[in-house]
């Protein structure tokens, strides 16, 4: 999928003159830059917003490098939820994509999609499987579907400032889900933060080290699976004593039941990513300090429960 466009592309794939839309980035209708020999490009996240906010229709969206059923679909959330799965469980990626990206122009917000399509999508697949009605196979390739979707998404949001935000993250070392690490990180991306997505199964020995050397403002730790309950807290409790005090510890993920939090220590525990969007932007606000306990909030980070829970077999 294209980053960019130019002003033709975008002109084909809305059936409006080419002049038209030089105009409208003339304008400042449209958000455009110019390359090294002066011809303009627009970033697709851009075209996409000018889209939703002038109700523009897409004619053509392979123009744009999307799917070509694009714009065709409804975009109420709870049906494109009920499409979405039956779309993942048929293994149809094109039409996977154009749902979410209908819903990217109709939004113009990724933690919307994530938390009310494709995590309850996810949920209701993994159940299937339980319960036998959906194949090991179909719940695995319907994450790898979602992740390569995302890391789409990811590559249309701008690029953050340098001096933004930073925040790293992963699984610990018994969990090995990788989609709840790639919400977060688009979740954080898409607000402006700088991220650094480590990866899963983590030692704490490690998760200490990438701390104390990037000093983020953020840690999230997304727990979708506990081994060994009494050394997961044991291991965790040496981590929280050594990390910086600067450092807002941001937990969340279906293993972390109530018993287990009351057990930990961090600035926020979230339910979903408008939750975890919450909290990074709340730290801007002056006064708040990353070692707050437990009750403190009800806040933020890791995919939320969302992404963890996409499914009980896949360990992508």
């Amino acid at each position: 999928m294209k980053t960019q466009v130019s002003p033709k592309q975008l002109a084909r794939a809305i059936q409006v003159s080419e002049s038209s839309v030089k105009r409208w980035c003339d304008q400042g209708l449209i958000d455009t830059f110019r390359t090294a020999g002066g011809h303009r490009r627009i970033p697709l996240t851009h075209v996409l917003r000018f889209l939703r906010d002038h109700a523009y229709q897409l004619i053509r969206p392979e123009a744009l490098g999307l799917p070509p059923s694009t714009g065709q679909s409804a975009r109420d959330l709870n049906y494109a939820c009920t499409r979405f799965r039956h779309v993942l469980l048929e293994g149809d990626e094109t039409a996977a994509r154009s749902i979410i990206f209908e819903l990217f122009i109709a939004y113009d917000d990724p933690t919307v999609l994530m938390d009310r399509v494709m995590t309850p999508a996810l949920h209701e697949i993994g159940e299937l499987w339980v319960v036998g009605g959906a194949q090991v196979y179909q719940e695995r390739r319907a994450c790898e579907i979602c992740l390569r979707i995302l890391h789409e998404l990811r590559q249309v949001i701008p690029e953050p400032e340098s001096s933004a935000c930073l925040a790293v993250g992963g699984t610990p070392e018994c969990d090995p889900y990788y989609l709840p690490n790639t919400m977060v990180d688009l979740t954080l991306r898409w607000i402006g933060w700088r991220t650094h997505d480590l990866g899963v199964a983590l030692p704490f020995d490690t998760l200490t080290v990438a701390v104390q050397q990037a000093r983020p403002r953020i840690l999230w730790l997304s727990v979708s699976h506990i081994d060994d309950e009494a050394r997961f807290l044991a291991d965790y409790e040496r981590f929280t004593q050594k990390a910086p005090p600067e450092v807002a510890i941001a937990v969340g993920g279906r293993a972390l039941t109530e018993g287990v939090r009351q057990q930990m220590q961090y600035a926020s525990f979230c339910d979903n990513l408008r939750h975890l969007e919450r909290f990074a932007k709340s730290l801007a606000a002056p006064g708040l300090n990353g070692k707050q306990v437990a009750s403190d909030q009800a806040g933020p980070p890791q995919a939320a429960d969302a992404g963890i829970q996409v499914g009980r077999s896949a360990r992508q």
